[in-house]
């Protein structure tokens, strides 16, 4: 795991995080003020069902009863079972399901601050009598024309601007409308929603902040792994070079003076074979490293191009044709010389692994959003391939016809390198897919009506 793709997950990771918090404190807070806007609507239902049950009167609560029969040294008459009948119930409905307390058991304020008014209609549906004693701000003629308009809704409960509404049928005959001004207990819970969103975004601010500061903790042991498993490939690499270097040229002086042997040759292919290993495996260390910073518009276009037409000889020398389709000019944030290297090496493999007598097509078309290179090959064997695996490193799909071991040993750039034959290491396409990677690209492969394609994606 590279460096560019630690940081990719922990973006990725803060990104989810975020966004979960986001979403669960936004589903709570929906929930609340869902919750609090049934309430209220439940709560006026209740308070207009009782003013209609009273043809339009809202009588006093027990408290108030009590302190007027005592300022006028009276008896309380039957109306006190209806009023500790209505708290009672008011006090079950409301409380048992939305744990709304008393409206008029323990709060007699709210005898005065309850803001209604009621229209009776009689059978025939005109006007007996318009109460409207308990709002200031409605007149007879506004509170005929809403009990008119609620009466032609289809619902006997809904609401009309800042008022709920509830129509019923009288018991004498005809049709009472009560409105109830709910306008403080709705503005409570719209600076509630406010409150909860404010909330929600300072928490989802503050915990991006914490979670990225505290992730940069958690992926540095991680990212040092990586600093020292790239360390380690090129002290590795540099040092067996010398021994390398040194077997090769004992090998060489041993024929000069014994001559040539099956033994002497094939330890110099094993030694050619280690060495084209070890630069493979440079080759995927430095396209790790590259950076954003190294990318730069480039004229990827010319790199293709030139790195195909190197290759046209190998190709008619193995019976085989190269054919190429690629723009002019075409110009994306990229690298020359990584690019170059990508092409020589799907180029190559393409040659080894083609059909005798194949045709092998580099095509290189812009895209909406940038580019796509495209090298495929004949391959009449390749429906039942596994190719789900081409990009692990050392995967070979079978000694005899391998897809993903094809390399370039010591493979320059623009040009085909020292031909290794088909057995390959197997990190070939290793090295593109790190390749098409530190280009900010993807890389993918397919078959297709005999043919397999290799597909990159910048």
């Amino acid at each position: 795991m590279t460096e560019h793709e630690i940081k990719r997950i922990r973006n990725r990771f803060i990104m989810t995080s975020t966004l979960t918090l986001f979403c669960v404190m936004l589903i709570m807070g929906g929930f609340i003020y869902l919750f609090g806007t049934i309430t209220i609507r439940n709560e006026a239902q209740q308070i207009m069902r009782y003013i209609a049950e009273n043809d339009g009167d809202l009588p006093k609560p027990d408290a108030i009863q009590n302190n007027d029969e005592e300022s006028q040294g009276s008896d309380t008459d039957s109306g006190d079972e209806h009023d500790n009948s209505f708290t009672e119930t008011m006090e079950w409905s409301l409380q048992s399901i939305f744990g709304v307390g008393d409206f008029f058991g323990e709060t007699p304020d709210s005898y005065y601050t309850t803001r209604y008014f009621a229209v009776l209609f009689d059978e025939n549906e005109t006007v007996s009598v318009i109460k409207t004693s308990h709002i200031a701000y409605i007149d007879e003629e506004q509170a005929e024309e809403y009990a008119r308009i609620a009466l032609d809704r289809p619902f006997r409960f809904g609401n009309f601007g800042r008022y709920y509404y509830y129509c019923a049928d009288r018991e004498s005959g005809g049709t009472i409308v009560v409105y109830l001004d709910r306008t403080e207990q709705l503005s409570l819970m719209r600076r509630v929603l406010i409150s909860v969103l404010s909330i929600l975004g300072f928490g989802t601010f503050l915990s991006f902040f914490i979670m990225r500061l505290l992730s940069k903790g958690f992926v540095r042991t991680e990212m040092e792994n990586v600093e020292k498993q790239k360390q380690f490939i090129t002290n590795a690499s540099h040092e067996l070079k010398t021994p390398l270097a040194v077997i090769k040229a004992n090998t060489e002086m041993q024929e000069m003076m014994d001559g040539e042997s099956e033994w002497s040759q094939s330890t110099l292919r094993q030694v050619d074979r280690m060495t084209g290993l070890i630069g493979n495996l440079v080759q995927i260390a430095r396209a790790q490293e590259m950076t954003d910073g190294e990318l730069a518009p480039t004229d990827i276009a010319a790199a293709v191009s030139e790195t195909a037409d190197s290759f046209a000889p190998v190709a008619a020398s193995d019976g085989k044709k190269l054919e190429k389709e690629i723009p002019d000019s075409l110009v994306i944030k990229s690298s020359d010389s990584s690019m170059r290297q990508l092409t020589s090496l799907l180029v190559d493999n393409a040659i080894k692994y083609c059909d005798d007598g194949g045709t092998i097509k580099v095509e290189l078309a812009r895209s909406r959003r940038g580019a796509v290179l495209t090298v495929s090959n004949d391959y009449a064997e390749g429906a039942n391939v596994d190719y789900t695996r081409f990009f692990e490193r050392f995967y070979r799909q079978d000694e005899a016809h391998t897809i993903s071991a094809g390399t370039v040993t010591g493979s320059s750039e623009g040009s085909s390198g020292e031909r290794t034959g088909k057995s390959g290491y197997g990190i070939g396409l290793s090295i593109a897919e790190s390749l098409v990677k530190s280009m900010k690209g993807s890389i993918d492969v397919s078959w297709d009506k005999g043919r397999i394609l290799f597909t990159c994606k910048f």
